[in-house]
């Protein structure tokens, strides 16, 4: 039998494409989860493999290995996973050694935010770590890194800062490292610091070199030669310039002459305040026309009294 001559280079061409020419695939990994409500498995899954996308376009890396979800229904179950210690205003955690996400049940537990943002947060950790490999980033870099993935910025932590700045509270970067143990207002601060920090580092190195420190951390140099090879800057020149940022942007009249928020909130109540003030006059007004035609009829009666 006869073979066409250009089918059979056609085929050959795609046997090489298939068999022998590299190619670079990020598939998703698989996500074991274990949870008891099916509803809520499901939209873990849909918002973990959204969030996969989302974070390995970003920090330009894939996992490798399958990530295990668990929800635990109650204080007990959620603390044998990571410990007694593990700080009681927690509500989820990365182990990264074991690509293990651990939360508390968002039907048992109270959630300040989207079950999806806690979810996000804890998946950035494991991709951070994994960059990093045996190496641990500095706390804030590891918080920040995970908002800023899960999007968590709310209206308010800027004035969290603010009190900070005004009471000379603002927690030093150093300091993030103990976060674990530390109340709950002030972890929210932390927090806070954490996402402005890598910001403020995005902001003035740019992307490049936050991929550069990560990659010198992960070949096992120190944070201060890292930090500098990076960025051309000390690591404790960064810290006080960031402290400087900090008191220069969050002092309240720098604050609110420059947060829209404050205007918007102000345009509301002068239109609040106008809209009472005519509700009153209207009432008042009302009140007056009332007791002049009470007047007029008592002065009335009083003629008409017999002698």
């Amino acid at each position: 039998m006869k073979v066409n001559s250009s089918w059979s280079k056609r085929w050959l061409w795609i046997i090489l494409c298939i068999f022998f020419i590299p190619r670079e695939i990020h598939a998703i990994p698989q996500f074991d989860i274990y949870v008891q409500d099916p509803k809520l498995k499901q939209e873990i899954e849909v918002t973990a493999k959204k969030a996969y996308t989302q974070i390995s376009g970003f920090i330009e890396d894939s996992l490798t290995h399958p990530v295990t979800i668990y929800v635990a229904e109650s204080e007990n179950d959620f603390k044998s996973k990571l410990g007694s210690d593990f700080p009681d205003w927690g509500i989820g955690a990365a182990v990264s050694g074991h690509n293990l996400i651990v939360l508390k049940s968002p039907a048992r537990f109270r959630y300040n935010r989207p079950f999806s943002e806690v979810l996000e947060h804890e998946l950035a950790h494991i991709f951070l770590d994994k960059r990093v490999g045996n190496s641990v980033p500095p706390r804030w870099i590891d918080e920040g890194f995970a908002m800023l993935e899960s999007r968590e910025w709310q209206i308010g932590q800027d004035i969290l800062v603010v009190r900070a700045v005004f009471t000379n509270s603002i927690v030093p970067l150093s300091q993030i490292e103990d976060l674990n143990s530390f109340s709950d207002s002030k972890a929210q601060l932390a927090y806070t610091e954490s996402y402005l920090a890598l910001s403020y580092f995005l902001d003035e190195y740019g992307k490049e070199s936050f991929f550069k420190l990560l990659s010198y951390l992960s070949s096992g140099q120190g944070l201060d030669v890292a930090f500098l090879k990076a960025t051309g800057t000390s690591y404790l020149s960064f810290q006080v310039d960031f402290a400087n940022y900090l008191k220069k942007r969050y002092n309240w009249l720098a604050f609110f002459g420059d947060n829209i928020l404050f205007w918007l909130v102000l345009a509301f109540l002068l239109v609040f305040l106008y809209f009472m003030k005519r509700y009153y006059n209207r009432k008042t007004l009302k009140k007056w026309e009332y007791e002049d035609k009470i007047g007029k009829y008592d002065y009335h009666e009083e003629d008409q009294t017999p002698d």
